[in-house]
């Protein structure tokens, strides 16, 4: 065990709310899915303490052979939030709770349950069976297999439940954005939410960083739409000034895809 992963450990081990003096936040030095959290706290311009954690910081064993960063969190994996209030260790937790006190869940319970569904369908579209993350992890998974997985995600010779997961996902996020009747161009109501948030991070950095020539030509209207949340205010500095270099891992040996910082890029216009 390294000297840095022992200071993790036991920087992990003593976060409470009694122990921060500002807002702390532990994550993969990764886009991942802490994207609309750390974009909650820059548009709130929340002054917090940001601990980046390595693949090699996560994979390194202890004395006893496990992986013990891994095992100083409660529920042994990241994102963690901590600030004097709260201890939050789920994604959604933490979105949620920055999103309420920011106002950004709703103006009324029909756009607060609006807004919940949509974060449900963000993060099946990553993590559920025909989602894209298991799709794209080719660790101890033979090379042919994982081909063809890949091609019945986009639409080629069925494959189990990954068939056509590509575009039955995006389908559902324009299902969403047109029961949306404000004609507002968000997820929900005629501002945005968290919702907007976490659709823009699975549609923009994952779905279109994934495959741009099928997320541009079959669903401009989604294309339309990261384009319109880019353009609010804060959402470009956030991505110029703050946004870490990759979406996954650099690692191509465990993924399809999305290792490289070529990804991010030219995703959307930036305005000045």
């Amino acid at each position: 065990m390294t000297d840095r992963v022992a200071q993790l450990v036991s920087l992990v081990k003593g976060l409470s709310q009694d122990s921060v003096s500002k807002p702390t936040l532990v994550y993969f030095n990764i886009v991942g899915i802490a994207w609309p959290i750390r974009v909650l706290l820059h548009l709130e311009k929340i002054d917090y303490d940001y601990v980046p954690v390595t693949i090699m910081d996560w994979i390194t064993p202890g004395p006893d052979g496990t992986q013990i960063l891994k095992h100083a969190f409660r529920n042994h994996h990241v994102p963690l939030y901590v600030d004097q209030e709260v201890y939050l260790d789920q994604s959604m937790q933490i979105v949620t709770t920055l999103a309420e006190r920011a106002g950004m869940l709703g103006v009324n319970q029909s756009e607060r349950i609006a807004v919940q569904a949509v974060l449900a369908h963000c993060y099946d579209a990553l993590f559920h069976f025909n989602g894209l993350l298991p799709v794209n992890i080719r660790l101890n998974i033979a090379d042919d297999v994982a081909q063809a997985r890949l091609e019945s995600f986009m639409g080629g010779e069925p494959w189990g439940l990954a068939t056509n997961g590509y575009r039955n996902q995006l389908s559902a996020f324009v299902n969403y954005l047109e029961s949306n009747h404000s004609d507002s161009g968000f997820m929900v109501g005629d501002a945005m939410t968290a919702a907007d948030l976490w659709a823009f991070n699975v549609l923009c950095n994952w779905f279109k960083a994934f495959d741009r020539q099928v997320f541009s030509t079959e669903f401009r209207q989604l294309d339309t739409y990261i384009q319109h949340i880019a353009e609010q205010p804060g959402i470009a500095s956030y991505i110029r000034e703050v946004q870490e270099p990759t979406i996954w891992f650099p690692l191509p040996d465990v993924a399809m895809r999305l290792t490289s910082p070529e990804d991010l890029k030219g995703l959307v216009s930036l305005p000045d």
